[in-house]
């Protein structure tokens, strides 16, 4: 074999080698889940990723959501006891608290045996890679974060994830739970056209797509706020933010806003208060 030839193939093997080193998953390596509260769940490498600065929210500042928060802590301190607890599913308007009650929970049991590992969307199908991780570290409690859960019409992953939450032949840990938010009550999309087609039996195709969020044993909704309690979020952010205006004058500027932007809900309170300077 002359020079030349010999370089290529081993050019050849050596891009190979570099393919598959990235396409081939790492083994998971040994954390220290002691010293962080907030973990990222990578499931191109199967590997988590603490989170050095965890986001604190304090469950006095979630306003006109008393019924939900009180759900969401009566179930978490139940599953700190050791006791069973249940999946929790938040759904509904956007920018209602959804997302910030499951983080405020990093706040409330900060000195707890509390952990949270947040899974994002395109690694939901690699979940079962933690459950061997969950399982090794029996001392701690486990919420698994999903946040904005939701799937297409056209999306088929919804079904693999059912396995994935019930565990197949494999028992999910018992430290382990999920917490979920999404903008839609039963995660995937359903159409009137979902009961009038040629099916047989139609409402197979509904039980099928609702059977998802039914893993969720507690299902809270999150609603439009009134004005009253729109007004509530924005005094309190106002407060944190030291604004000084007269609060006539700063309700009637919330109210423009919230017309401006079309809702009234906690994020739009307190991008008001932002655009105060």
């Amino acid at each position: 074999m002359d020079l030349e030839k010999h370089d290529i193939i081993v050019q050849v093997f050596s891009k190979l080698d570099r393919l598959l080193d990235q396409r081939m998953p790492l083994v998971p390596s040994s954390h220290d889940l002691s010293s962080n509260q907030a973990f990222l769940w990578r499931g191109d490498v199967q590997n988590l990723r603490p989170v050095k600065r965890t986001v604190r929210i304090a469950h006095a500042d979630l306003l006109s959501i008393e019924q939900q928060k009180q759900a969401v802590l009566e179930n978490t301190r139940i599953f700190l006891s050791g006791q069973k607890a249940n999946n929790v599913l938040l759904w509904g308007e956007r920018g209602t608290g959804k997302s910030s009650l499951i983080k405020s929970l990093l706040t409330e049991y900060a000195s707890s045996n509390f952990r949270m590992i947040q899974v994002l969307k395109h690694d939901i199908l690699t979940i079962q890679g933690l459950y061997d991780v969950v399982a090794e570290n029996p001392e701690y409690r486990f919420v698994l974060f999903i946040d904005d859960l939701s799937f297409e019409e056209a999306q088929t992953d919804y079904k693999e994830l059912k396995t994935i939450m019930d565990g197949g032949l494999e028992q999910i840990p018992d430290n382990l739970l999920f917490y979920a938010t999404s903008n839609r009550k039963h995660l995937i999309a359903t159409r009137f056209s979902d009961t009038q087609d040629d099916e047989v039996r139609p409402s197979d195709t509904i039980e099928e797509k609702v059977s998802l969020a039914e893993r969720f044993g507690i299902r809270l909704g999150f609603y439009h706020m009134s004005q009253d309690s729109y007004l509530e979020v924005v005094d309190l952010y106002a407060g944190k933010a030291g604004v000084t205006m007269d609060k006539q004058e700063l309700h009637t500027l919330a109210v423009r806003w919230s017309l401006q932007t079309g809702g009234r809900n906690g994020r739009i309170a307190e991008q008001f208060v932002r655009s105060l300077g």
